[in-house]
């Protein structure tokens, strides 16, 4: 793949110029809203119990139901992999269809349609599986409506897919492959047009081909008018798209979005969210060093030859961030991500030109054996207001998670009824 660099200039321009303080650029607002968990019962044996990577794992039915794709671990008999629902805004929740071949190692995406869930998911044995799930409002439940496989090798391990369908219904399917024989990773692409009954390979490689670490993620998602992909490989962050009428074996543009600025060697700068939103803006948020980081592609023309309309800005100054997520919420841009043990929610409701620093979640004391250290967090990628929010957490070696509801809330009308809290346990308006 070829990755130029034109057009991006202006981009590193922005993340080296970003100022302090309130500006054009941000919003002040009062001090963001202290909210409280309550206590869920699902547990998991799994450090992957919920978020990973670029993968959504939440989704919100047509009845306002919420459903979360979990691992349990070692706590299922050989399908890791299970859904769980709440029908009452958080209060309980009950366990459901399972992922046969899963366990503790694998990871799922997905997304949804008319109460239809198209899941991806890798298996115990090195495989990609595609299935979808068709919900019953009447009656609480879910049907496997098909399942296949959609990649399987000999010779190489898939792992870590991800899944999007592009407006005239062929679906593609990003994943990372580790070739056995070298130890080499690398990230490939599968395709499923709308009259095809089966998955095929595109044998096209995004990014290097190299076993000096496996530290990849491929994120399809829709554009205006095709298809195109955040992926990640090392320290690099691309964008890679394609065009409706471009034949389907036609080679995808591909670019250097970001290149860490940090020495982190941890995987969490490798963790990063995207979205479309109705206009077909794209949003994008990951971190580096701690600090989150905001992109924003622009709808674009169509038959671009090189798509550059991508700005970025730092949201925060180093909060020890590690989990960014980005949610469609009653017209709002919302995204949320750690403050150290705890996380901080900022909204944008002008299309992401601005953000304020909304929220703040706070999790109880740590008891004994209690640790909130990096912990994960999961919210849907479309959501009603007010955001159902998951956070992991460990308990004497039991993962589980707490729940938050958070609103949607019209920048510049943040209330003030901030509980008092420690200068440095206080979200900052962004920068």
């Amino acid at each position: 793949m070829n990755r130029g660099r034109s057009g991006w200039f202006g981009v590193l321009f922005l993340l080296a110029s970003a100022g302090l303080g309130c500006g054009a650029a941000s919003t002040c607002a009062a001090a963001p809203v202290v909210i409280h968990p309550s206590l869920t019962t699902m547990t998991s044996s799994a450090d992957r119990m919920i978020s990973y990577r670029h993968q959504n794992h939440m989704w919100q039915t047509s009845d306002g139901a919420t459903h979360v794709m979990i691992n349990r671990g070692t706590q299922s008999q050989g399908n890791a992999l299970q859904l769980f629902s709440t029908f009452d805004g958080g209060a309980t929740w009950s366990g459901g269809l399972t992922l046969p071949n899963s366990n503790s190692q694998t990871t799922s995406d997905g997304y949804i349609v008319a109460d239809a869930l198209y899941v991806t998911y890798s298996t115990s044995s090195g495989a990609i599986v595609f299935c979808v799930m068709q919900y019953d409002a009447s009656s609480h439940s879910w049907s496997n409506v098909e399942s296949q496989t959609a990649f399987s090798s000999s010779s190489l391990v898939a792992i870590n897919p991800a899944i999007a369908a592009d407006s005239l219904g062929t679906l593609w399917l990003g994943f990372v492959a580790n070739e056995t024989s070298t130890g080499n990773y690398f990230i490939k692409l599968l395709q499923r047009t709308s009259d095809a009954q089966g998955w095929v390979d595109t044998g096209m490689v995004f990014g290097a081909v190299d076993n000096l670490s496996i530290e990849r993620s491929a994120r399809p998602v829709m554009t205006a008018n095709g298809m195109g992909m955040v992926y990640t490989v090392h320290q690099n962050i691309y964008w890679a798209f394609r065009n409706n009428n471009w034949p389907l074996a036609q080679a995808w543009r591909s670019q250097l979005m970001f290149t860490s600025q940090s020495d982190d060697t941890d995987p969490y700068a490798s963790h990063f969210s995207v979205v479309a939103d109705a206009r077909m803006n794209i949003h994008m948020v990951t971190v580096d060093g701690g600090r989150i980081l905001y992109f924003r592609l622009a709808d674009t023309t169509p038959n671009q030859a090189v798509n550059s309309h991508w700005t970025a800005r730092w949201l925060t100054k180093d909060i020890s961030s590690g989990y960014p997520q980005v949610t469609l919420v009653a017209g709002n841009i919302f995204i949320v991500s750690n403050m150290s043990t705890q996380a901080c929610v900022y909204q944008s409701s002008d299309g992401g030109f601005t953000f304020t620093a909304t929220q703040q979640l706070v999790h109880p004391a740590p008891a004994g054996g209690v640790s909130y250290s990096y912990p994960r967090i999961e919210t849907p990628a479309v959501s009603r207001s007010p955001v159902p929010l998951l956070q992991q957490y460990d308990d004497n070696n039991t993962q589980r998670v707490m729940y938050f509801r958070v609103p949607a809330v019209q920048v510049g009308m943040v209330g003030s009824d901030l509980a008092p809290l420690a200068a440095d346990l206080t979200c900052a308006d962004p920068l």
